[in-house]
């Protein structure tokens, strides 16, 4: 278990992964529960990670970006440049993007370990990112979204329409869709910067969410502990989980038949649609 929240989780069909604010990232078999290994090597919160078939990628409250050979356990590298929190990042082939509370996003060389560029322009922590081949997406608590040339270091557009900060966000390569602490979620068109759609229904910060193009969804997690189910095209409300986990909700992901979310109270559940709604694994 464990002994504090769990900022973030990934999992596939076979574990799940995730990092906490008691400073470890842990190895589950998502079929049991148990634990199968534990990486400590950090010295805060571990508020953000990723991992592929070869590594894992963790961002600390420490301000390093530790790589991880998901096999052994063993550190690779550690990254080193932001001068706060890092609170998101992504990683592709042999690019990372982070982004962190210093106010801006890093883009790294995960072959050598060198950071390649750095976008300046928030005016707030840089909540979350996401990117597709050469164009980077970050929210901000500046309660602005802004699209950049990863290549360039140029910032392409700015998006401004929520209220208050933002605290998470997806992208497609055409869309945008952004949580916030206003309540609500938004939908962009990239090209043209209109905003789409507003959803309502969260009674609190919209603190994570998912996009999955191929099934036409959004999946949301709230700080009001509820999970909620949007179709992306219409922007329609299609399913509400209340109470969906004890506390706040802090991170999410979803793959057509399950969506895993974590709390502030060191909790995990999985949604297993498949075998009937709210068939739930607690750890």
């Amino acid at each position: 278990m464990h002994t504090e929240g769990i900022y973030c989780v990934q999992f596939d069909n076979d574990k799940i992964v995730s990092g906490s604010r008691d400073q470890t990232i842990k190895i589950w078999d998502i079929r049991t529960g148990e634990c199968r290994t534990t990486l400590q090597a950090h010295n805060a919160s571990v508020l953000c990670l990723q991992y592929d078939d070869n590594y894992i990628l963790s961002g600390s409250s420490d301000a390093t970006i530790i790589q991880w050979d998901i096999r052994t356990g063993e550190i690779i590298q550690v990254l080193a440049g932001h001068g706060e929190s890092v609170l998101n990042l992504r990683f592709a082939k042999d690019r990372l993007v982070s982004c962190s509370k210093d106010r801006t996003i890093r883009v790294w060389d995960l072959e050598t370990g060198t950071m390649l560029k750095q976008l300046i322009g928030h005016r707030a922590a840089v909540n979350a990112l996401q990117f597709k081949d050469n164009r980077v997406v970050s929210a901000s608590g500046d309660r602005t979204i802004k699209l950049w040339d990863m290549e360039t270091g140029q910032c392409l557009r700015t998006f401004d329409s929520h209220s208050r900060g933002i605290a998470c966000v997806e992208f497609d390569g055409n869309r945008i869709v952004s949580g916030s602490s206003d309540q609500t979620i938004k939908i962009w068109d990239v090209a043209t910067g209109e905003c789409l759609h507003t959803l309502s229904g969260h009674t609190e910060l919209v603190r994570t969410l998912q996009i999955d193009t191929a099934s036409d969804r959004i999946v949301s997690g709230s700080y009001d502990g509820s999970l909620k189910v949007w179709g992306l095209n219409q922007g329609n409300l299609l399913l509400s989980l209340g109470q969906a986990i004890e506390g706040r909700v802090l991170n999410l992901q979803y793959d057509y038949a399950r969506i895993v979310c974590c709390s502030n109270q060191s909790r995990m559940v999985i949604y297993d649609f498949a075998h009937g709604i709210d068939t739930q694994f607690l750890m």
